[in-house]
This record gives C-alpha cells, structure tokens and sequence, in this order.
C-alpha cells in the first residue's frame, strides 16, 4: 500500500501543487482554494485509484502520459515516484556514489535503493503550441476521445442491419419456397430464426444506446468545462460587454455537441449501411432495380443539399436575434425597477417585439425550408417505393431474373436505403445552427487570457508588493487613451490615494496595477518582474482588488466571504466581520452565515455589499490592498470603522492604494496621486498636494 489513509494521500497531493518547484512540477502549481478542490477529488487511499488520479491530473497540466515502471532509469530523470508507506517523491539525480537524491514533503533524501514495490514515471512536458487553440480544435479534440465509443456503436449498427437483413429474406424463403411447397415445417424453423434475429436486433440496439448516451454525457461535461474554463481565464479587458450576448454564446455548445453525435451516427453509421442494404438489393434483384433505387437516392441527396446554403443563412440571423434578445431580457431583469420607475417600459417592449418578429420569421422560413426538402424526400421514396414494385412486377411476369419473394425482399430494402435519405434536411439544420454556434465561442477563444503568450506563468514564492509603471497607457477599444502614465512608483508599504475627476482613469489605473487590465501600450512591474508574466493564481494571492461595484453570488452569505478561499473557519470568518463591522449584519440574519443570497446579491445594500467585500478581503492576507471608492455606499459611522480597521490590519509590509472622492479616507495614507486624462498631475507627500490644491489637510471639500 502507498498509503495507509486518504489524509497522507491529500497531504501529499497538497504539498505536490503548493509546495514543490522541481521541474517540470512548478506547472502544477495552485491557489489554496483550487488546491482544497483537487484534493476533495482525491477519494480513495487505493493504489489505483490514486494511480489513475494522477494519471489524469498530469495529462489536464499538460505533462505527457504517465508510464509506469518499477525500475527508476536515470535516463529518465526527473521522475515521479510513488513510494509504499511514504507516498510521493521526485528523483532528482543519481549520484556518483550510485545513490539515489529525491525530494519528498519532507525534504530532500538520499537512498541506495527504493523499496521494491515503488513505482516511477518520467516526467515530461508535452510540447506546447504556442498559438490559441480555436473553438473547432477543442470540438474536434473531445469527439475524437470518443472514436472507441463511436467504433464500438458501429460494430453494433453492423450486427443490427445484417440480422435486419433476416426479415426481408425471411419474407423471400415464405413466398418463394413455403407457400409452394406449403412446406409448414420449414416455416416453423424460418420463425424461430427470424425471431431470434429481432430479438438480438432489439438487445444491441439498446446496446448502442447505451453506449451513445455514455459517450454524449463524457462530451458534454468536457465541452461544458473547456468552455467555461476558458471563459473564467479571459482577461477582464476583454471580456464582451453584453451580458446576455455572451452567455447565448456559451450555451451554444449544446447545439455543437448533439450535431456531432448525429453527425458522426449518420456519416459512420447510417449512411454506409444504406449502400449496404443497396449492395444487398443489386445482389437479389439484379442492376435495374438496383439501378432505379440508386438515382432516387441520388436526387434525394441532391435536393437535400440544395437547402444547405439558405438554411445557413437563416440559420445565422435567426441565432443573432436570439442572442439580442437574450441580451434585453438580462438587461430588463438587471433594471426592471430603474425602467418601471422611468416609465422605458414601451420603449423596450417595442424592442423585444422587433427582435422576436426577426427570429420568428427566420425561424418559419428555415422551418420552411426543411420541410420542403422533407417533403420531397418523402415523395421521392415513394415514387422509388411504387418504381421499384413495378419494375419488379414487370421483370417477375416475363423473366426468371426475380422471384416474387425476391421482389418483396427488394421492396423492404428499398425503404431501408432511402430512409437514411430523408434524415438529411434535419441534419442540415442542425448544422446550420451548429456552424453558428461553433464561430459564436470560437469568437471567445479568441480573446486574450491572462497570461496571454506565456507557456510557463511564474509563481514566484516570495515577491514584494513594489508596482511600477513604465510608459503605460490604455485605451477601452480604438477610443481615446484613458489612462497615460509614462512613470510611477508605487514601493511596498506605502500608502497611496488616487484623486481625479471623473472619467479620468482612475478606476482603470487601478485595474491596471492590479493585472485584470494589460497596458495598451508599455508594461507594470512587480517587484521587477513584468505582471504579465506572473500566473494570474499567484497574482490573486498577493494583491487583494476591491471593485467599484460589487457584485455578489448566489449561494450563501458564507460562499460569498468564502469565495477563492480555503482553510478558513467560522472564527475567522467571525473574528473578520467584527473588525470590519459586518457582524451587525450577520447578527440580524436569522440564518447568519447560512442566509441565502440571490443573483447579483440584491437582497443587501450597496453598502453591506461593500462590508462583504471588504471583510473577504481581510480573510484573503493579502500583502496588497487595491480599493476602488471602498465606502462609497457607507455612512460616516461604518467608514470611521473601516478606517480602523484598515489602520489595525496593515502592517509596514502591506501595500494600500485606494481611489476616493471622500476626504476621511484620505487619514489612511501618506501619499497623494493626482491623475486626469493627460496623465500624472500631482504625486507627493499628502500634505504637499493639499496643499498644491488649495485644501487643508483637515478640510472635509477634497476632490
């Protein structure tokens, strides 16, 4: 046994993705609280199945399968051991003395030899691609995962047509051999047989069902969690401003993933088996009939295509409306009591009825459309039905090419081979719509993540909070510059506010020293180091942001102060909301900590929103503290509070750099910036630029 329980196999586990900086092991590396995740998903101490766990987590980090051996090879350094009664070690190198140095979550080892059940594997990067993966890439990289899956539906479709073949020559052997020689016995034994081929039909078709469904259910929660993985990775400067836009976007993953299944059911599947059956057919009744069922087969597929171009089109703008509509009703919800209060109502209902009409209408005309195309096939099968009935009968009165049993035998294949046909028109708008759908998030894949063009972010263990701007702008699109900073120096235990009017880039300035916006043009350092290349993990344990506006959860009070954060108890949480004041808040609720919260946390005020805020981010020990108006929405009493609280919890190694229009706020720094559009106006000592701008320092009119 590698482990004697499931906590040293979690210990293990937390000190591989918090701890250990071996390469290739640093790309592991998490947060706390992603890191509590990963070990909850750690449930058994079993040596498979902590095997196969790892197995899995290296391939998602992008190190190359795991293969495993019982006889570490120095060739193959560094390796990944698991080690009986010990648990995780990577072998570094083998010394000249023939010994073996290996790191553990005790430190550093040196053995002759490891015990004889340990098992090692190399550890190596996969090579990575430096360019985005697009939208149709990760598609096509998931459905391919499930070619066994699809392989093993085929074999199954193959056993169900061939014994599906057993009716058609039953009905053959009846008119052609019983009812001739009314030979009732051999009618007995044709029963029996065909039954047990129906029989066996019906059981692997519940077979490939079966296995169908495993493969979509594996497909959805890949595509599900590669999207919205993606989507969390975006960075906030580029994230599209229609909320409801976006999220239409992100749910179009569905659509993609059914029309492969029906893609890959119908190319691999149903359609080669359609000129099996006409294989079957040309074997029994000979070339003209044959002949027949292959040019309506043909048309049929020709008129199925015919649509293809103006189902995509409507397809298109059918899509774009809902997506705009989608985007109002989000908008409607988020200010149903601004627009009830100014009376927009009509004004947005006119709007909802003018994109509603626009996609109805496509809607009906692709409808339209498919069932043109339906209907054709239909009649096109038909005709085949009656073509091919005719023929037979004609060859079956003057030739001894077709027997009657073989001319019923050729009339059920013929509807087996054009029904597959008549699958066609629905499967074109499907794909329609999944065209759409596949360039809507190949849309998102293409905005920039954080870390945009770093293979191997940097965590560095230990960084002081020093931030520095050098030839810095930043413009929202093509628009002016809001922000221009070509010098600044923020160093690690100042104490900073920056003043401005509005509109002038104060808000975006912070954004910016805090890594969810990069400069347009020029870079921000910290401690040295270009923010950029810092993982944005790292980023989120050091620099604590308060945005202007908060936005909470839905879940619990507690999920909210707990959101990103792991090891934290109820006393902490408690201890937090003292300093902070919220435990007034959380002493009216008579669920507490458990107290429900809705989407976008509307059940507080904007101001206990802030009080949520501010004590998560006393949870968080940051070394950074970056707030935006952090008590816009406070009375004076609550801001005196904070204003202690903030004095009590910072030591001379944290950093605070607060935006404010409020002088009270102003008793927590020692330093004064003063910025427009322009750039840099004033920065100094506090009492120096109150002075330059004509207030005492007492004065409670700053700007």
């Amino acid at each position: 046994m590698i482990y004697a329980d499931i906590a040293q196999a979690r210990a293990d586990l937390h000190w591989l993705v918090r701890v250990c900086t071996a390469t290739p092991f640093a790309s592991l590396k998490l947060t706390e609280y992603e890191a509590s995740i990963l070990e909850k998903e750690l449930e058994s101490c079993e040596d498979d199945a902590v095997i196969e766990f790892y197995e899995i987590m290296f391939e998602r980090a992008g190190l190359k399968k795991l293969e495993w051996t019982h006889t570490p090879e120095h060739q193959a350094l560094p390796l990944f051991a698991l080690i009986p009664g010990e648990g995780i070690a990577i072998v570094l190198e083998r010394e000249a003395d023939r010994q073996w140095k290996y790191e553990g979550k005790t430190g550093l080892h040196v053995v002759p030899e490891f015990p004889e059940d340990t098992q090692f594997a190399a550890a190596r990067m996969r090579e990575e691609r430096r360019e985005k993966i697009s939208a149709k890439e990760m598609f096509k990289k998931i459905a391919l995962r499930e070619k066994p899956v699809i392989m093993h539906a085929a074999i199954a479709t193959l056993g169900i047509n061939t014994l599906a073949l057993g009716t058609s020559f039953f009905s053959m052997q009846v008119y052609d051999r019983v009812i001739p020689t009314q030979g009732l016995s051999t009618l007995m034994a044709l029963g029996i047989g065909v039954f047990i081929a129906i029989l066996l039909e019906m059981v692997l078709k519940f077979s490939r069902a079966y296995l169908v469904d495993g493969a979509t259910v594996s497909m959805d929660l890949e595509y599900s969690h590669d999207i919205f993985s993606r989507f969390l990775k975006i960075r906030a400067d580029m994230l599209p401003k229609s909320i409801g836009t976006l999220s239409g976007q992100l749910q179009g993953y569905a659509t993609v993933r059914a029309f492969i299944a029906s893609a890959a059911m119908y190319l691999l599947i149903d359609f080669p088996f359609s000129l099996m059956f006409l294989a079957v057919i040309i074997m029994i009744s000979g070339w003209t009939i044959g002949g027949i069922v292959l040019v309506f087969m043909f048309i049929s597929v020709l008129i199925g295509t015919r649509f293809k171009k103006k189902i995509e089109e409507l397809s298109q703008t059918s899509t774009m409306a809902s997506h705009k509509k989608l985007g109002l009703l989000v908008e409607s919800v988020e200010n149903a009591e601004n627009i009830k209060a100014t009376g927009a109502g009509w004004s947005l209902l006119s709007r909802w009825n003018a994109l509603s009409e626009d996609a109805v209408y496509d809607d009906v005309k692709i409808r339209h459309y498919s069932d043109m195309a339906t209907y054709t096939a239909g009649f096109l099968q038909q005709l085949s039905y009656i073509s091919v009935v005719a023929m037979g009968a004609y060859l079956v009165s003057t030739t001894d090419k077709l027997t009657m049993g073989g001319l019923i035998a050729t009339t059920i294949l013929s509807g087996r081979v054009l029904s597959p046909i008549s699958m066609l028109p629905n499967l074109l708008v499907q794909w329609g719509r999944t065209k759409i759908s596949i360039e809507d998030i190949d849309n998102i894949y293409a905005l920039d993540a954080d870390n945009e063009g770093v293979g191997r972010p940097l965590n560095p263990a230990k960084l002081r909070t020093d931030f520095r701007c050098d030839h810095v702008k930043f413009a929202y699109g093509e628009n002016t510059a809001v922000v221009n900073v070509p010098k600044l120096l923020i160093k690690s235990g100042e104490r900073v506010a920056i003043l401005g009017a509005i509109g002038s880039g104060k808000s975006t300035l912070l954004k910016i020293l805090s890594g969810l916006y990069k400069p347009t043009e020029g870079k921000v350092y910290l401690d040295d180091i270009d923010m950029h290349q810092i993982s944005r993990n790292r980023m989120n344990e050091l620099v604590g942001y308060l945005p202007q506006n908060v936005k909470l959860i839905s879940g619990t009070l507690r999920d909210n102060l707990l959101l990103g954060l792991a090891g934290i108890n109820d006393e902490q949480i408690m201890e937090a909301s003292v300093q902070t004041g919220l435990i007034q808040l959380i002493s009216s609720l008579p669920q507490g900590l458990d107290t429900p919260v809705p989407e976008g946390g509307e059940s507080v005020s904007g101001g206990q929103k802030q009080m949520i805020a501010l004590t998560r981010l006393v949870l968080m020990n940051a070394k950074a503290f970056l707030l935006d108006e952090p008590t816009a929405n406070m009375d004076d009493g609550t801001e005196q509070k904070l204003i202690k609280t903030f004095v009590e919890l910072m030591t001379a190694e944290h950093t605070l750099i607060v935006v404010t229009h409020k002088p009270a706020l102003l008793a927590l720094v020692d330093r004064i910036i003063v910025v427009n559009a322009q750039g840099i106006v004033l920065d100094g000592p506090k009492e120096t630029v109150l002075k330059k701008l004509g207030v005492k320092p007492s004065s409670k009119g700053v700007a």
